[in-house]
């Protein structure tokens, strides 16, 4: 499949790893709903997709590719929109049940469908989510110059000697301990 074409939804993805099938293609951003409701703005830039499908020694589908696009998100200083560049690799071995999903190896990511069909748009979408950054920020120099102060150490202070609110008990108590 060329880079060029829509994406399809929906693959038989045992099938396509017997074919050792790679798939290219792009998504708009209304076909990732979760992703949509995210972005301020539609940046028109497309979803470029790129996965290979294969069978490793275990008979077991993985699943690698890429995933890239440019996301308009909320800078969190000024609320305005920013560009933020999507570069996602994807790696998981494709599983139909939670149970084979727990017996996923460590280094890799379990991906989990319903039976024998892999949804390729839901799988981008999870994504592209899970690579959103924490904290969005733009270059504009004003929030540049809020988020260097905020990310600074605070200067220490020398501490000023404040009375002890103690003090008044340890003259009571050397008092009593006079008059015993």
């Amino acid at each position: 499949m060329s880079s060029g074409q829509q994406l399809t939804r929906q693959i038989d993805y045992r099938r396509r790893a017997l074919d050792k099938a790679n798939l290219g293609g792009h998504l708009t951003l209304s076909a990732l709903p979760r992703t949509k409701e995210v972005v301020v703005a539609d940046s028109g830039v497309p979803v470029k997709v790129s996965l290979q499908l294969d069978e490793d020694v275990q008979r077991r589908v993985v699943l690698t590719g890429r995933v890239q696009t440019t996301l308009m998100l909320a800078c969190q200083l000024c609320l305005q929109p920013t560009e933020e560049t999507m570069d996602v690799g994807v790696a998981g071995i494709v599983v139909a049940s939670d149970e084979a999903a727990a017996a996923v190896p460590r280094e890799w990511e379990p991906i989990l469908t319903d039976g024998d069909m892999l949804d390729v748009h839901a799988l981008i979408d999870d994504e592209l989510l899970l690579a959103l950054p924490m904290t969005v920020q733009c270059d504009r120099p004003e929030c540049r110059a809020a988020y260097d102060t905020e990310q600074q150490a605070p200067e220490e202070t020398p501490a000023e000697k404040k009375p002890n609110p103690f003090a008044a008990l340890k003259s009571l108590k050397s008092d009593d301990d006079a008059s015993r």
